[in-house]
């Protein structure tokens, strides 16, 4: 239980200072729409997340929409899970064992990112440790109320996030080794979950269109594997990490390691595999491996720690090489690409004022319509001013971002303030890094010497004030006298 409380508050802690990123805006935006409009967008786009943001939509009605509450339900699924690492550990190995896999969960890298993310990743850690921990024990009892389930655990879990279907497959080799008789009930409790899950798999496959962003396998997935998977951000944690999860399989060996083992490379591979036909792996996607990594690792510590000292000092290396990740995923820029649309949106709640127009711009570092994201999280922080550029709305459509028009289309005829919201300037070697294994490289930019710029010269306006934040820039105009 202590285990459980220390990783959801060390999860929680400072979750509220990164900005929103573009994934997190999404949640943002769906989630508090009304209910039939998100079922209707869920039939159309990011079905894949459809269990995620139907839990986040109730749970924004309960208690409001913040940085901090939009990320708690993943640092309380982080303790959740870190409570199911112990409970893991105790029924394949020994107390101490899993006591010391329980707190390396909790520092893991890949853990206290997902802690501060608004997205589903801590929620299939979650799932996958207590589906695997349901699988044990119905291994061990053989009695048709846990099989069964482990077919509801099945359903639930391919339904929050369809790659977890590799972790069931995983569990086949894990039958293998530990109880071989039990693997025709086994068989057909994942088939049963599977069925129940079809429909919801069924309508996440028609929208497959929607990853087709992800990056083929490049010379980045070998850092990908071995560092951002798990240990993202951190590559002395990494060295130490694989090192003691390698004695753990050679020196532990037994039904951790039967368990543990299959669990952290079959999806992996799988994913990878599959990516070599059609690119489906990101290092985040695998983020319900991580309490395999953590049983390894306790594994590792518990078999070279003779006495109880020694397991700390190995802990507090462990600490230590982690706490630069953690501390530079809780700053304010801290997520992908230095995304800052909080920051935006708290600013012009400060500055804009009733009757200003604002003019998103149409296209951005990493998505046309982007630099709108911030009034779709925050609509309030624009309340009063007149957004003139927008086109179709997302929620009256189905989409998941509202319409943005060309600034050509744009009728300015009677603002007198125009704020505009785009890219920050940059020079021409500056980049961003999208995900951990794609890097966008990216020309330079001004405003000054935009084409926006001079078509809203060309308009009747003039720069008043600019403010560059991190990618985003704010830019006050006025119209000049006519």
């Amino acid at each position: 239980m202590w285990v459980g409380l220390f990783a959801g508050v060390l999860g929680a802690a400072f979750s509220w200072r990164p900005s929103y990123w573009y994934d997190e805006g999404a949640t943002v935006f769906a989630a508090q729409r009304p209910l039939p409009d998100l079922l209707r967008f869920l039939d159309h786009q990011d079905a894949v997340h459809g269990l995620y943001y139907l839990a986040m939509h109730f749970w924004f009605r309960l208690v409001g929409e913040s940085e901090f509450t939009a990320r708690l339900p993943s640092a309380l699924a982080v303790g959740v899970a870190a409570a199911g690492v112990v409970t893991l550990g105790q029924l394949v190995a020994d107390r101490r064992t899993a006591l010391l896999a329980g707190l390396v969960f909790a520092i893991l890298p890949r853990v206290t990112w997902a802690a501060v993310e608004a997205r589903s990743y801590a929620c299939t850690a979650t799932a996958a440790v207590w589906l695997t921990v349901v699988l044990v024990v119905a291994l061990r009892r053989g009695r048709w109320p846990w099989w069964a389930g482990y077919a509801l655990g099945c359903a639930v879990s391919i339904v929050l996030f369809i790659d977890m279907a590799t972790l069931v497959i995983a569990h086949a080799l894990v039958v293998v080794v530990l109880n071989r008789k039990a693997f025709a009930a086994w068989g057909t409790a994942a088939v049963a979950g599977g069925l129940l899950a079809l429909p919801a798999a069924r309508v996440i496959s028609s929208q497959s269109g929607q990853v087709a962003w992800i990056p083929a396998p490049d010379r980045h997935m070998i850092r990908a594997l071995l560092e951002y998977q798990w240990f993202v951000g951190a590559p002395v944690f990494a060295v130490l990490a694989l090192a003691l999860m390698v004695v753990g399989v050679v020196r532990v060996r037994g039904r951790l390691v039967a368990v543990a083992l299959p669990w952290a490379l079959v999806p992996t591979g799988l994913l990878v595999g599959y990516s070599l036909i059609e690119p489906v792996y990101l290092d985040r996607y695998l983020t319900f491996t991580t309490p395999a990594v953590a049983l390894l690792v306790g594994a590792g510590i518990g078999a070279l720690a003779s006495t109880r000292w020694i397991a700390l000092a190995m802990l507090g290396a462990l600490i230590a090489a982690a706490v630069p990740a953690y501390v530079a995923q809780r700053g304010e820029w801290s997520k992908p690409s230095g995304m800052d649309f909080s920051a935006v949106a708290a600013f012009m709640a400060d500055h804009g004022r009733p009757g200003d127009c604002v003019l998103f711009a149409n296209s951005s570092a990493w998505n046309p319509t982007s630099a709108r994201v911030a009034k779709n999280i925050r609509p309030s922080a624009f309340d009063g001013l007149r957004d003139v550029g927008a086109g179709r709305s997302a929620v009256a459509e189905g989409w998941l971002w509202d319409e943005n028009l060309q600034l050509s289309a744009v009728n300015l005829g009677d603002c007198t303030v125009l704020w505009y919201i785009g890219d920050a300037d940059r020079d021409a070697a500056h980049t961003i890094r999208h995900t951990s294994n794609e890097v966008w490289p990216l020309g330079p930019y001004h405003f000054d010497a935009s084409p926006d710029h001079a078509l809203l010269v060309e308009r009747g306006f003039v720069v008043d004030q600019q403010w560059q934040l991190h990618m985003s820039q704010i830019v006050r105009l006025t119209a000049a006298r006519r």
